[in-house]
């Protein structure tokens, strides 16, 4: 659910609209596409990743997709990638018992291999998490501001369950496209949705009081502001389950920022 307020930002002459989401009562499922514009066989993975984000409910399913840095060393170095994300992909697959990481990977949850160009396998996959009962619910709220964006999150565990795990805020962007001029694929376009800007955390979430948390994101200068979106998600450090993930795209607010 998503709802549009009001709120008077400090010292503002007139009110900035408030976007906020609220999780369900069951599991959002997360699934993490590690990819790369230096890697050929990443491209299809790509737009099977924007096939499913095009359809996608934000609050049962969130969609991020982490550029690696370790593809760009072959002549094309990828402007999405970051050097967190491919430390990231190394502490997921270690979390899981494994020491490979590649690309296209995609994870989902605690499962770390599961196969994009086997729809079948990854919707059933989706869809048991989906109707699990959630141990966290998640709030996510936003105003622009002063050409930022104020966000606040809120983990809470549900009556009766422990939820205790890790809190992450990723800040993502769609519509995205590349003209690659060297490595593996010189001379394609690439097109990306859900690519991850930035992310932030983790934060502890305490099994009895949750979590709550506040931050100002700064989206970077070349985004534009009505292709963002923030997903908020909470993983178990020790297996990588994700316990609950919501998303909020910024379409609706970004009109107003300043």
């Amino acid at each position: 659910m998503m709802m549009l307020g009001m709120a008077l930002a400090p010292g503002a002459d007139k009110p900035s609209p408030v976007c906020e989401a609220h999780s369900g009562p069951n599991t959002g499922a997360l699934v993490e596409l590690y990819t790369s514009e230096g890697c050929s066989s990443c491209p299809p993975a790509d737009r099977w990743l924007a096939r499913l984000a095009a359809s996608a409910n934000p609050r049962d399913l969130s969609l991020l997709a982490f550029h690696v840095d370790y593809w760009d060393e072959i002549g094309w170095p990828d402007r999405f990638a970051q050097r967190a994300f491919t430390l990231r992909q190394s502490q997921r697959v270690r979390a899981g018992g494994s020491t490979t990481i590649y690309t296209p990977q995609v994870m989902l949850s605690s499962q770390l291999g599961l196969r994009w160009n086997q729809p079948a396998q990854v919707a059933a996959a989706i869809a048991a998490i989906q109707r699990r009962r959630a141990t966290l619910s998640l709030q996510l709220r936003t105003r622009p501001e002063s050409g930022r964006w104020l966000v606040e999150l809120d983990a809470l565990p549900t009556a009766g369950a422990a939820g205790a795990g890790q809190m992450y805020l990723a800040l993502y962007e769609d519509d995205l496209s590349s003209n690659v001029r060297a490595g593996e694929n010189e001379g394609a376009t690439l097109h990306h949705e859900r690519v991850v800007r930035g992310l932030w955390g983790p934060w502890p979430v305490s099994a009895k009081g949750g979590a709550t948390r506040q931050l100002r994101v700064t989206p970077p200068p070349t985004a534009k502001t009505g292709k963002l979106g923030l997903t908020a998600f909470v993983q178990d450090p020790r297996t990588g389950e994700t316990l609950q993930a919501l998303s909020l795209p910024l379409e609706t607010c970004a009109t107003s920022l300043p």
